[in-house]
């Protein structure tokens, strides 16, 4: 495991708190750990883009994956149970053996928790989101990606994960379904980029699949919602958080002309 200096160095050097660094630590390990004895799924998100595409990427907290083949909740248990326990032994981490789990409409969820600086109070926690095969329709070819992992010890490992364009399009689908300012944020990064163009030509089939509406007004009408979460959702993951008014009317402009809506 790496040192404590190297973490709050980090920290430091990227405007981020401390535990942000555990975090995206500790997610590579379990990366690693996780696709060491399977390939059952497929890396997704926010944390597919920072941990797979761009370095230096905003921070992201949570491993989202679409499972590849059905199985049940206590056989995703074996497995994340399984990594941890490899994680727990390769980098020194302190994984938790306490796990929680819920089951849901587009499948189960499990968070881990671990402690590096703070072996008092509560644990830090990873959330693992996992879609079930048939609650989401994959349409990019899937790629296998080495993972970036910035830090002095070595973590050598390759995941299987979305295209980036893929992890966008589902990005711009979500802004339809829910009010989370990070979507917002990555289909900005985006907005001037072949990603995005690349994006919006799987957008439809992507909708269609969920039953989910291409409606700007529903966005615009939760401008407000996306605001005030702004600084609470994103500051803690990156230096300079850019202007919430740019970027929203960026990505609806972005939309309006690329004939999204």
């Amino acid at each position: 495991m790496i040192r404590a200096n190297e973490i709050r160095e980090t920290a430091r050097e990227h405007g981020v708190p401390e535990s942000t660094i555990e975090k995206d630590y500790c997610i590579g390990w379990l990366l690693k750990s996780m696709y060491q004895p399977n390939d059952s799924f497929v890396l997704k998100g926010g944390t597919g883009i920072r941990k797979l595409y761009i370095r230096n990427y905003r921070f992201s907290e949570d491993l989202d994956f679409t499972m590849q083949k059905k199985m049940g909740k206590a056989k995703i248990e074996e497995i994340i149970r399984t990594a941890i326990q490899t994680a727990r032994e390769d980098s020194g981490i302190g994984f938790l053996d306490d796990i929680k789990s819920v089951q849901n409409t587009n499948g189960y969820r499990f968070d881990v928790y671990f402690r590096i600086l703070r072996q008092t109070g509560n644990p830090l926690r990873i959330k693992f989101d996992l879609t079930k095969p048939e609650q989401e329709r994959v349409i990019l070819p899937i790629r296998k990606m080495p993972v970036l992992h910035p830090y002095s010890d070595k973590c050598s490992a390759a995941v299987l994960a979305y295209s980036i364009h893929e992890i966008i399009s589902e990005k711009i689908r979500a802004i339809f379904e829910r009010t989370r300012p990070r979507d917002l944020y990555d289909i900005w990064y985006f907005s001037e980029n072949f990603v995005l163009r690349q994006a919006l030509d799987i957008l439809p089939e992507k909708c269609n699949f969920k039953a989910v509406k291409m409606d700007i007004l529903s966005v615009l009408e939760r401008k407000d919602d996306f605001s005030t979460a702004w600084d609470n959702s994103l500051g803690h993951q990156l230096k300079d958080l850019p202007d919430f008014e740019m970027v929203f009317e960026q990505v609806m402009k972005q939309l309006k002309t690329m004939g999204t809506i």
